[in-house]
Formats: structure tokens, sequence, C-alpha cells
């Protein structure tokens, strides 16, 4: 991330702004919803708790400490996923997040209210994103 940062660093016009966005270190979350009511139901885990998120804001804040950005502005925002099925859950995070997983009653958890009647259900999976404005200096 620092070499990157490096190299952003000399393809920005003086005063050029980089946009940085990438997810928390907090846990994923998941819930269940029918129709309009939304059930928590646990959180995804990752093998490396997160820690490549925590290495990405030290990352940055070296770039910063070091004079090459400053920090003009940062928010968080919920990014927002949607799974029809744990079975497509799964496969979605077998293919994508291969350090993600699911515990068995969590998963157990989801599977029940799946099978409740209703027509109107999903799986929600909710990830806290940061994102931040920096200027070149």
């Amino acid at each position: 991330m620092v070499h990157a940062l490096e190299k952003i660093h000399t393809l920005l016009k003086p005063d050029g702004i980089l946009l940085d966005i990438h997810p928390t270190n907090e846990p994923a979350a998941l819930a269940v919803r029918l129709r309009e009511q939304l059930i928590p139901a646990g959180w995804i885990h990752e093998s490396d708790d997160y820690v490549e998120y925590e290495w990405a804001d030290e990352a940055l804040q070296r770039s910063v400490d070091t004079g090459r950005f400053k920090l003009e502005r940062t928010g968080t925002f919920d990014f927002i996923w949607h799974a029809d099925s744990m079975a497509d859950l799964r496969i979605y995070l077998a293919e994508e997040w291969k350090d993600a997983s699911i515990d068995d009653v969590t998963a157990m958890r989801i599977e029940e209210l799946l099978k409740l009647p209703v027509q109107d259900k999903e799986i929600l999976v909710s990830e806290a994103i940061r994102i931040a404005r920096y200027r070149r200096t």
C-alpha cells in the first residue's frame, strides 16, 4: 500500500485529489429481511481479523505524516449487499472473500428465518466503509 501511495503521489497533478474507499475493521453484519422486518442474525468473521484495513489506514496516515497528502475529509457509510440463500452467500464468500466465514449458529439461525412462510425475504450483509479525501501536497 505504501508503494501504491508513493506512485499515486507522483501521478497526481499538484493539488490533485486522492479518494480512498475501503472497509473498516468492523465485522460485516448479517441480517434477514422478512418483508419490511429486519432481523439481526450475526456477523461475518475474517480469519485475519480485518487487519488489512488497519494496514491501509496506517499507510495513509504515514503518507499524511510525511507530507505527501493532507487529509481533507473523512466519513463512513454502510454498503449493503443481498443474497437469496445461505448457499448463494457461501458461494460468493468462497469466490470473492476467501478469508471470511460464518459460524454454524449464525448459519442455522439464518436458515431457520428463511424457512418462514414469507414470500419477500433475503439475507443482507452490511459492511461499514470508510471514505476519505486527500489532497496532494
